[in-house]
């Protein structure tokens, strides 16, 4: 795919305390980036001065328990598909342990998954700004096996969000249901958490679980205060012959109303290593704040 226009880092990556945790805050304007290191990943992104965050972000994190095994962390997730070869929950190391390490260099923020698991190559992620969006990169090792990112951000509900259709053969309403676990079938409309109109759809949170694959695009989502946040997929190492859902890989995760999160998903193709023998996949996020 085509990547989008570059711009050069220039903010840099300061080392604090966020609500009790060590973490990494970065401002670009009006709007900051914190990523923790208890939770590996970036964890609030809004106004600068730390009163409006875009993402989901329980506070304090819920730690693993035998009532409560696979709490909600938050914030962008990253996994390895397909979800099939662990279903749920995902691998320690990439949901529930803190950073191995971190580090900085010329305003990209740096940091290495623990990694326990011999199933799956260790994960690295970058953040780093470039103009007004936020650049999340995670990279792994091509071990050959073939792998596809899923890059997920928990964001707060109510949740409103219209995607653009693209229909074919396989998908005549423009539209898939996102394969998570079991082999779907087709869509089954009318659904009521979906309003089509003639080239789009509009997906609401609060009314009945659906996970849904669109052609690839951004999503866009407005916040209270009058913020947007945009989740933009982006480059990705080069992509083997195979897709997730038949390449309908940006996604929308709305649970019902006993929910009070939902998902943005963007996903790429089955990956291979570079010429330096790394896997990579990024998106772009952007914070647009009111009046902008």
């Amino acid at each position: 795919m085509t990547a989008p226009t570059i711009f050069a880092a220039t903010a840099t990556w300061e080392k604090i305390i966020w609500k009790g945790e060590v973490a990494w805050a970065s401002t670009q304007g009006n709007v900051q980036a914190v990523v923790t290191e208890p939770r590996a990943r970036l964890i609030y992104l809004g106004a600068s001065d730390g009163s409006s965050n875009l993402l989901n972000a329980p506070v304090p994190p819920a730690s693993p328990t035998k009532d409560n095994p696979w709490p909600n962390l938050g914030g962008h997730r990253f996994w390895l598909g397909p979800q099939t070869r662990w279903i749920w929950p995902p691998p320690a190391e990439w949901e529930y342990s803190a950073a191995h390490d971190v580090t900085t260099q010329d305003g990209v923020l740096i940091l290495r998954h623990a990694h326990r698991n011999p199933e799956y190559p260790a994960i690295t992620r970058e953040y780093a700004w470039e103009g007004n969006r936020l650049r999340c990169t995670a990279l792994w090792p091509d071990d050959g096996r073939p792998y596809f990112g899923i890059h997920v951000l928990a964001v707060d509900t109510p949740v409103e969000i219209t995607a653009r259709l693209e229909k074919t053969a396989f998908a005549p309403a423009g539209l898939v249901v996102a394969q998570i676990k079991d082999l779907e079938g087709p869509i089954h409309l009318p659904h009521p958490s979906i309003t089509l109109h003639d080239q789009s759809a509009t997906v609401r949170s609060g009314i009945k679980t659906v996970k849904l694959g669109f052609v690839p695009q951004p999503l866009t989502i407005s916040r209270p205060h009058g913020w947007s946040l945009s989740v933009h997929p982006g480059p990705y190492s080069s992509a083997t012959s195979g897709s997730p859902d038949h390449g309908y890989v940006s996604q929308i995760w709305a649970g019902d109303k006993t929910h009070d999160f939902n998902e943005l998903e963007q996903l790429t193709p089955y990956l291979k290593g570079d010429a330096s023998g790394r896997c990579s996949s990024t998106i772009y996020l952007e914070a647009v704040p009111p009046g902008t």
